[in-house]
């Protein structure tokens, strides 16, 4: 877990690499207006392992129901951010 807040660029840049790393999404497939169900085409699943991935790396609880219901990139990243700023 890091020491400060990370910002949101911070938080777009680790799900981009986890997305790409765990999840097999070339990096610039990842972004803004990205679906992850459509234009990333990813399954649940594998989305899971990656919110996994997330929470470890920043000491948060990510609901899935709420990043399904999301399911844009930007959308996401910024539902992380604020998650890692109120803890």
């Amino acid at each position: 877990m890091p020491a400060e807040e990370p910002g949101i660029d911070e938080v777009r840049s680790l799900l981009s690499e986890f997305l790409a790393v765990i999840g097999r999404v070339p990096l610039g497939l990842a972004k803004d207006g990205a679906t992850i169900d459509g234009d990333l085409e990813m399954e649940s699943v594998a989305f899971l392992e990656v919110q996994v991935a997330i929470e470890d790396t920043l000491g948060v609880e990510i609901d899935p129901v709420r990043v399904v219901e999301l399911n844009e990139f930007s959308a996401i990243a910024d539902y992380i951010h604020s998650l890692a700023r109120s803890r």
